[in-house]
């Protein structure tokens, strides 16, 4: 029987380089090809550029978190630091693997959930976005495989089939990105809505009834009653809120939403559909559509949120002199 020539040392090396230089480029390809991050959710690198261990207060959620909540006007009014850390329309699975992966930088006192995506169904719009921008990770695969469109799962796992094509597009700074540098910014995570809604004229809030199935919103509680164990676990408060909308639900089900979420390790939930008034909010005003807030409204609506905080005890924890010379910064930023 004739014998099969035994590979040498030297061809295993050759072929381990080959491997390790294409997973190389196949990366470099990757950066590039993949449009930078910088704004509508799943701002993943200029998350994990924040110092660690700073962030009091982490916003989770839906295109409701990063639009009404930023946490640089919080700060100027409150002290606290903030992240928002969403995506748009993010379903509750999701929001669990970004926490799981928060938590790997940052101990937040709370954990601030907008509550619009227990009334999400199963998959939504924006999965390609929100998990394939994670960290490459047991998380990021968690999510996949848990969460994702089964279509989309291919592409999540390999970005390259979604972004293949976008040669022609190529700016400067998608090719900077080759080199993926962690750089900070005045945005925290939040987008700023530029426009007023012109709609309130019309009438308003808008007051319907709740549209997913029984069996799907059974599905999103299992999912929160993750979160909540993982808050749990950690040590940290889990707040449900219900952002200032014109796009309102009947009282019955927040009345439900409340006792559902309680019950699964919420430490409360704050219904502020219709707090205008209250907030300091004029609709005319501080709205960019039915249901999200313009950048003037953000700005209300989250010194609100850090004073409504201070009132539950949370106080800002000690910041060194540069971290804290970043945020009044941002603080700044914000003021002009």
């Amino acid at each position: 029987m004739e014998r099969q020539p035994r590979v040498s040392r030297h061809e295993w090396a050759w072929c381990v380089a080959f491997v390790a230089a294409a997973a190389l480029l196949l990366g470099v390809a990757t950066n590039i090809l993949r449009p930078a991050r910088e704004a509508f959710g799943s701002t993943w690198n200029a998350y994990l550029a924040e110092p660690r261990d700073t962030v009091d207060v982490l916003f989770l959620g839906s295109s409701y978190a990063y639009c009404d909540w930023n946490p640089g006007a919080m700060y100027d009014e409150s002290g606290l630091t903030g992240y928002v850390m969403a995506g748009g329309e993010q379903t509750v699975g999701v929001t669990y693997y970004y926490l799981k992966e928060a938590l790997k930088t940052q101990s937040p006192k709370v954990v601030v959930l907008e509550g619009s995506s227990l009334f999400f169904d199963r998959y939504e719009s924006f999965t390609q976005i929100n998990v394939g921008y994670m960290p490459w990770g047991l998380n990021r695969v968690g999510a996949i495989l848990e969460y994702a469109e089964p279509e989309k799962r291919e592409g999540l796992f390999v970005d390259l089939i979604f972004y293949h094509d976008r040669w022609k597009e190529l700016t400067r700074g998608d090719v900077q990105q080759a080199i993926p540098i962690r750089q900070r910014d005045h945005l925290k995570g939040h987008t700023a809505m530029d426009g007023v809604y012109d709609g309130v004229a019309g009438g308003g809030p808008y007051l319907s009834e709740m549209r997913q199935s029984e069996e799907i919103y059974q599905q999103n509680l299992e999912d929160f009653a993750r979160l909540g164990a993982l808050c749990q676990e950690e040590g940290i408060d889990l707040i449900v809120a219900i952002a200032p909308t014109y796009s309102q639900y009947t009282p019955e089900v927040y009345q439900r939403l409340e006792r559902d979420v309680r019950e699964r390790g919420a430490t409360r939930l704050v219904n502020w559909a219709d707090s205008f008034e209250e907030i300091g909010l004029d609709p005319s005003r501080h709205l960019y559509d039915g249901g999200h807030l313009n950048q003037e409204g953000a700005k209300v609506f989250s010194g609100y949120t850090g004073d409504y905080l201070l009132s539950l005890g949370y106080r800002p924890q000690p910041q060194t002199e540069e971290n804290a010379a970043a945020w009044q910064a941002t603080a700044e930023y914000w003021r002009s």
